[in-house]
């Protein structure tokens, strides 16, 4: 919601939550008009998804009774961690921080 208030800032024109706006935020974060402090918080709650996503593959592991879904369960949530893990990195050193 911080970026999406300062995005406001820079397009006062339409409202704050609109769905057009919320595809700009990746490019907004990391372009120059976003302020350091702001891409920083940006990139700190994006990385909470990679352990949440730790979080899920291990509930899928404890608590599916088909040995199936388990494995495979487990195997699309930790995909998707190392996913976003590497994307969120690529970010951080491609475009700096």
């Amino acid at each position: 919601m911080s970026v999406m208030s300062e995005l406001a800032k820079w397009y006062t024109q339409e409202p704050v939550d609109t769905i057009s706006r919320r595809f700009e935020v990746d490019g907004f974060v990391w372009s120059s008009r976003a302020p350091r402090a702001l891409r920083r918080r940006f990139v700190v709650t994006q990385a909470c998804a990679i352990p949440a996503f730790l979080c899920l593959a291990a509930l899928v592991w404890l608590n599916e009774t088909s040995p199936n879904v388990r494995v495979w369960g487990t195997i699309a949530f930790c995909s998707l961690s190392l996913f976003v893990a590497g994307s969120l990195a690529w970010k951080v050193i491609r475009r700096g921080m």
